[in-house]
């Protein structure tokens, strides 16, 4: 009889076990409810000063040795799949905003975080280049020999020494201009014979015969004069009668020796270049652009040159675009524009920074610190209300030292991050792993 009961009740059990969990599974297959909100608090630790570090058990940041801390709060689970499929779309495309990430003040004041905010205001480029100084061909005198002969002496030494006007550059015997001296003392000897006598009677009988000399005379010396003979010399042999063997021939005006083609002992002729020099008073300066500068140049643009040489030599100017020629084989441009050089700092052949201001353009602009340049595009990590920031991807324009013009993403008023930019970047990149597995174990 026990057995009998005992073994009734087994079977009862049994059978009832199986009616439940028929039950449950018949229940379970017409209405499966939806997953419950998961306590992210009773489960997950992170960093403050590292939030992007998530954890599912207490411990250490691998970052900065410092204690997790239990996350305070809940996150609920979106849909799943609508989840994954954006998910999987941002790491594919890096979209333009990314999500918010809230960051204590706390926190932000450890990570030197500081904002500034996208107003409108006037900017203007500076556009910067480096010019390649050059003579003035205008200014540049070549020295050639009015007559033959041999040079005695040359007092220039070398290409590079400055010269003043007056100051002697060769001396030369010649033959040829002795001879011209000599005719011109033989004029001087005979006019002095004509009007030795009776003035008046000497002109009234030979008038004719002196104008001539007169005028013989004058041309004789522009003769003289016209050999480099200068007119100190000319009066010299009038007052002494005598002929200037070697003969000194001075520079016209100041100048930097350019060339120099002979030597002492060297003979000469007309056809032959001695030297040559020209004035730095004005120079050529030749301003090397490429093409994404041009666009920025207008004329009239004001020109800040700093000599090579000396940097405290400054000299401006203003941009004539119609000397630009353009390199058909480099595709740069060469803009030569006339350069004074009172103090001989801009020495040809020598450099000089270049600096161009641009015309004023007015605009949205942020600081240019605040602008993460990356092979995607341009962002910036924007703030917004409670703590929290935002990456934004944004479209730039003009870009001066200070400010970087925003054509598209922001708004004035926006505040941006102008340090501490890129540990909120690197936050927001880290953390949207961890955020994309939470949602993905709520599934």
């Amino acid at each position: 009889m026990g057995i009998q009961r005992r073994g009734f009740l087994a079977g009862a059990g049994l059978t009832l076990a199986a009616v439940t969990l028929l039950g449950y599974q018949y229940g379970g297959s017409r209405a499966r409810p939806a997953v419950p909100p998961m306590d992210v608090s009773q489960a997950r630790y992170t960093c403050s000063m590292h939030p992007q570090v998530v954890q599912d058990h207490p411990g250490t940041c691998p970052i900065c040795n410092m204690n997790l801390v239990r996350m305070q709060g809940t996150v609920a689970a979106p849909a799943a799949h609508e989840h994954q499929h954006q998910h999987d779309h941002h790491r594919q495309d890096e979209p333009a905003t990314g999500a918010a990430i809230h960051v204590d003040s706390a926190t932000q004041q450890r990570m030197g975080v500081q904002l500034a905010a996208a107003t409108v205001t006037d900017m203007r480029r500076s556009v910067r280049a480096y010019a390649t100084l050059a003579a003035d061909e205008s200014t540049t005198i070549a020295v050639n020999p009015k007559v033959e002969g041999w040079l005695r002496k040359v007092h220039v030494q070398g290409i590079g020494q400055p010269v003043r006007r007056g100051q002697v550059l060769y001396e030369i015997y010649s033959p040829e201009l002795q001879q011209r001296q000599r005719e011109y003392i033989d004029l001087l000897s005979r006019k002095d014979g004509l009007l030795g006598g009776d003035s008046m009677t000497v002109v009234s009988s030979n008038a004719a015969m002196v104008g001539s000399l007169s005028k013989e005379k004058f041309r004789a010396r522009d003769r003289l004069l016209a050999a480099d003979l200068g007119a100190d010399l000319v009066d010299q042999i009038e007052k002494t009668r005598r002929v200037i063997d070697t003969v000194p021939v001075r520079a016209a005006r100041d100048g930097v020796v350019t060339q120099l083609g002979s030597h002492e002992g060297s003979y000469v002729n007309p056809m032959q270049q001695i030297l040559a020099y020209a004035d730095y008073a004005t120079v050529w300066a030749e301003i090397s652009l490429f093409p994404d500068q041009l666009e920025w140049l207008r004329n009239g643009d004001s020109v800040q040159f700093r000599s090579g040489l000396d940097k405290s030599a400054v000299q401006r100017a203003r941009v004539d675009l119609s000397t630009l020629q353009i390199d058909p084989q480099t595709r740069t441009a060469k803009l030569r524009l006339a350069l004074a050089n009172p103090r001989g700092a801009f020495r040809p052949g020598a450099f000089a920074e270049v600096e161009i201001q641009s015309g004023h353009q007015r605009g949205l602009a942020v600081p240019r610190d605040a602008v993460i340049r990356t092979g995607r595009g341009d962002f910036v990590v924007a703030a917004e209300a409670n703590d929290h920031f935002r990456r934004v991807q944004v479209q730039t324009g003009l870009q001066t030292d200070e400010l970087v013009a925003i054509t598209h993403g922001l708004k004035e008023g926006d505040r941006v991050a102008v340090n501490g930019q890129f540990l909120l970047d690197g936050a927001a990149a880290m953390q949207a792993p961890a955020q994309a597995s939470l949602m993905t174990e709520m599934k």
